[in-house]
């Protein structure tokens, strides 16, 4: 027996998320039904990161397990043969029977896309999340500090979140100023509760435009309060860029 590492990319739009759902259309489901295919059996494909309905990904992990002798080289060409465009096996390697691409994951990194320009380009459309209006960029930086750290992140949960532990640790937060007019918001941690960077996101932007107090950042923390913080913006923004197997060192 084998076990089957695939790092995945995919644009989400046309998908209702990475997990296999009834009746609609999810990355998982197409993956899995292309490794099937390919290996000519039944297989459960593990992924690292339930993604939602329009979310991207730059760095999915996805893990199988066969029988058969198909060299790497043969899976990578013959997935992406069987895939449609918008989902690419970028890397293939054989790993561990032990090996889980959820529960072995030391930590991600996400990045969500803001657009600061008046006119979204026509092919940015589905990656990004315009922002209209001015925004105080000085302190939304500012604020990104504040979620660095081991903290409670319950203000930044979906209601129908079932993680049992709301403490998260955060290692990166931080933005990148392009100049294309992008704005994008890099976030790396052991592990994120449901829509929690996209609230984040939400909430960094309601500081830039003076809906939400820098000050009160401490505040919305200790109250576990989601009514606190700011809206969860649009999934398209977001990527899944990375998951990390060894401990996180930020690249100089």
């Amino acid at each position: 027996m084998r076990n089957i590492k695939l790092t995945v990319q995919y644009d989400g739009t046309n998908y209702a998320g990475w997990q296999i759902q009834p009746n609609v259309q999810t990355v998982q489901g197409v993956l899995k039904s292309a490794v099937e295919t390919l290996v000519d059996h039944k297989v459960k494909l593990n992924g690292a990161s339930r993604t939602d309905a329009g979310v991207h990904a730059l760095g999915q992990v996805a893990a199988f397990k066969t029988e058969k002798t198909h060299s790497i080289n043969v899976i990578k060409k013959g997935l992406n043969a069987l895939l449609p465009e918008d989902i690419r096996v970028v890397n293939v390697e054989e790993v561990p029977l032990s090996f889980h691409p959820r529960f072995d994951a030391k930590g991600k990194t996400y990045r969500y896309r803001f657009f600061l320009g008046d006119v979204v380009p026509p092919f940015e459309r589905f990656y990004c999340y315009q922002v209209r209006g001015k925004v105080d960029l000085e302190k939304m930086i500012k604020a990104t500090g504040f979620f660095i750290g081991e903290k409670d992140f319950s203000s930044f949960r979906d209601s129908m979140c079932t993680a049992k532990n709301p403490v998260k640790k955060i290692k990166v937060s931080k933005f990148n100023l392009l100049n294309n007019g992008f704005l994008e918001y890099i976030i790396t941690g052991d592990s994120f509760l449901h829509h929690m960077v996209r609230n984040i996101a939400g909430t960094l932007l309601w500081i830039g435009k003076g809906k939400i107090s820098l000050d009160t950042l401490p505040l919305i923390f200790e109250k576990k309060d989601r009514r606190l913080a700011g809206p969860t913006l649009d999934a398209k923004g977001l990527f899944l860029e990375k998951v990390f197997y060894q401990e996180y060192r930020e690249e100089k």
